[in-house]
């Protein structure tokens, strides 16, 4: 909050540096603003600031020549492989293959579950394995010409996962007898299509990174993982409470996730640490119910499960605890820049100049001493640029 204070503060200077006609001092301030705070409503304030600083002072975009001296001759269309190789936002194609793979999988499974009503498993797995393979291999090159980050190909890739997880679950719990592996495919393909969609929409916004989206799967498989333990020291009376106990789970740890992210230092390389701490906390208790087992009480099941949901809420925190200066500074929004046309002024309803329209925040902003005779702010409904 105070970064964002302080980021407000350098933008309302300079626009008043703008207004007095010191370009370059204007300029300075809007950079320091955006370097402050740059996910805060003033850095959109800084980069709308800096391209009409730009525009006035005759400088290019970037990737923009200032003068076409001569056209360009057409190059060879090639792979995007060697488009950008050295670009960090850069998709990779193991996330994208690993993610296509599982979707598609699903999908596949599902369907071929419906080939033999005795036999479900008989059309279910080849299928699942064939549409798998295929997406997995296929998708990677269609996805870097979507000109998407690592970032957005991780929102959309942990959405789908956790929707089919939640949806699976929730085909469980359909029926308390008689459910089927079917039942289950056909929930979590539910889940997992509704979740992909989603998360495409969240992913437009280009709001996380990859080490955000990280954090989210290891909250959100800590909360899976204890709502199973939970429901061994509950003991329900019918089984579904563990599927409705992770539910609960895995939901919260995403709900968290998404707030929390965006507000802490995480990289995928930290929270594999972290995952794997709360992984051992949570198994080392079953060494004990080896021991500890009685076919004739239900106490050992009680005393494994509670000691491993202690065991994997400590593990998280040591995790936590451990890796707290890996990868310090790190987890930044990646350097890609959204094209000139996509650039919106900051305002509730804004319209770019390629035509699409999108919803904001509400923010404030300084008004522009040419068009009010005393310094004040103003609060912008709806902005536009052709």
């Amino acid at each position: 909050m105070l970064a964002e204070q302080i980021a407000a503060a350098l933008v309302v200077r300079a626009q008043e540096l703008f207004d007095a006609k010191l370009l370059l001092d204007a300029k300075q301030l809007a950079i320091e603003a955006q370097v402050k705070s740059p996910r805060g409503a003033a850095a959109d304030q800084a980069r709308f600031l800096l391209k009409t600083i730009n525009a006035q002072l005759g400088i290019a975009e970037e990737g923009k020549p200032a003068v076409e001296l001569a056209p360009k001759p057409v190059k060879p269309k090639q792979d995007t492989v060697d488009r950008y190789p050295d670009d960090p936002d850069r998709p990779s194609r193991i996330t994208t293959g690993v993610h296509s793979a599982l979707y598609f999988g699903l999908l596949g499974a599902t369907v071929g579950s419906f080939f033999a009503d005795d036999s479900p498993a008989g059309g279910a797995v080849p299928v699942g394995i064939a549409a798998g393979l295929a997406a997995g291999l296929y998708l990677p090159r269609r996805i870097d010409r979507s000109q998407w980050t690592e970032g957005q190909v991780r929102t959309v890739g942990s959405a789908s996962v956790w929707g089919g997880m939640v949806g699976g679950l929730a085909g469980d719990l359909g029926k308390t007898d008689g459910t089927t592996a079917r039942h289950v495919l056909v929930g979590a393909s539910i889940g997992s299509t509704a979740a992909l969609v989603g998360g495409g929409l969240l992913a437009r916004k280009n709001n996380y990174t990859p080490g955000d989206i990280a954090l989210i799967d290891t909250l959100a498989g800590i909360g899976t993982a204890g709502g199973m333990t939970i429901g061994m020291l509950m003991q329900p009376a019918q089984t579904e409470a563990y599927s409705l106990n992770s539910i609960l789970g895995a939901t919260a740890g995403v709900i968290t996730g998404l707030v929390a992210a965006p507000q802490t230092n995480t990289t995928p390389r930290r929270m594999v640490r972290v995952a794997g701490a709360a992984g051992i906390g949570a198994a080392a208790p079953f060494l004990l119910y080896a021991a500890i087992y009685d076919p004739s009480s239900k106490g050992d099941e009680r005393a494994t499960g509670a000691l491993s949901a202690l065991g994997m809420v400590a593990g998280a925190y040591i995790g936590f605890r451990m890796t707290r200066d890996l990868d310090r500074g790190l987890d930044i929004m990646g350097t890609k820049k959204p094209p000139a046309e996509d650039a919106v002024p900051p305002a509730l309803l804004g319209r770019a100049a390629s035509g699409a329209w999108s919803m904001g925040a509400l923010t404030l902003q300084p008004l522009a001493r040419t068009l009010a005779p005393q310094p004040g702010l103003a609060v912008p409904l709806v902005g536009g640029a052709w």
